[in-house]
């Protein structure tokens, strides 16, 4: 079924589980995920690159992303963290512009204190949260666990505020990133509407597209392509439609910009990307391969970080 569904509580606005996953075919949710290897490898593809994820290595999956998992080797393990959009959007009111470039593969070599701090964020979750889903735990501290990792993964791996590199790009750009963003959002971008497009942000159109490739390592074009081929993938999973209905409904004026422009990002066409992974009739659930395992497996992440039982002692929890 797509997309999958996944519910919260205003209580439990988090849900953490730990599975082998042999294949997690391509779908989507309206929450956040974040991925963390405990043991093993798995390749996680999102919008079509594929990475491969070691053990301690993590990647997030935004709101709607299109993405997949599969195992890569014998066996793995994996933390899964799944956190509901209305929270994240009490925590950050801009969360709508809000997209996380966060994923080991990315840059963890390079920034890897910025990684370790978010995993330590993620452990110090994770030891609050009980076994048993139903089980009792202390709302409020979960609450406000959760608003830190939040907010750090904010600060560190904001698509709009770092681009594609490490260093952090001027609050003034990114404002007007975002109402470039804000302004693609509201209208499709066709091939004479970027002039207008720069001229809403106050800046030519030139300097609009150097800044933006600088940054980002894509054309603000690409960059708006990928989103339409993001929504043309979920239209090819969900939906029969034909590709020259996809088409305009994604932003596209002609079906043969959508089958190029997807194949730049997907590494194959529409057609073949709807052959290989749409489900069918027997949905998602009959094509995906794991096994649950109680959240306390997930818990030798705690070794990695000796200051965790310090660290929570003064709100009374202990490891």
């Amino acid at each position: 079924m797509y997309p999958e569904i996944i519910e919260f509580t205003e209580n439990k606005p988090v849900i953490a589980k730990v599975a082998r996953i042999d294949e997690y075919p391509y779908h989507w949710h309206s929450n956040l995920e974040i991925i963390l290897v405990l043991e093993g490898k798995a390749e996680v593809t999102l919008c079509g690159e594929t990475h491969l994820l070691k053990e301690n290595e993590v990647a997030v999956v935004n709101v709607d992303e299109t993405h997949r998992i599969k195992r890569n080797g014998s066996t793995n393990r994996l933390l899964l963290l799944q956190i509901d959009p209305a929270f994240c959007g009490s925590v950050d009111p801009d969360f709508t512009y809000v997209l996380f470039q966060c994923c080991s593969t990315y840059h963890e070599a390079e920034v890897p204190e910025r990684y370790r701090a978010l995993k330590e964020h993620i452990a110090r979750l994770v030891q609050l949260l009980p076994d048993d889903e139903a089980g009792p735990y202390d709302e409020a501290v979960v609450k406000a666990r959760l608003t830190e990792l939040l907010a750090y993964m904010t600060d560190n791996f904001d698509y709009l505020r770092y681009g594609a590199g490490t260093q952090r790009i001027s609050d003034r750009q990114v404002h007007r990133y975002r109402q470039i963003y804000e302004y693609v959002r509201r209208k499709p971008v066709e091939r004479n509407s970027l002039a207008e497009l720069a001229k809403d942000a106050g800046i030519t159109q030139q300097h609009m597209s150097n800044d933006i490739r600088e940054k980002y390592g894509y054309s603000l074009r690409e960059l708006i392509c990928s989103g339409y081929c993001m929504q043309a993938a979920r239209l090819l999973l969900s939906t029969d439609k034909m590709i020259y209905e996809i088409s305009p409904e994604c932003g596209f004026s002609d079906p043969k910009y959508l089958i190029k422009s997807f194949k730049q990002f997907y590494g194959c066409t529409p057609s073949e990307f709807r052959i290989r992974h749409k489900t069918g009739a027997e949905g998602l659930a009959a094509r995906t391969r794991f096994e649950d395992f109680p959240l306390s497996s997930a818990k030798k992440i705690f070794v990695l970080f000796p200051n965790l039982k310090s660290v929570n002692a003064s709100l009374g929890k202990t490891i």
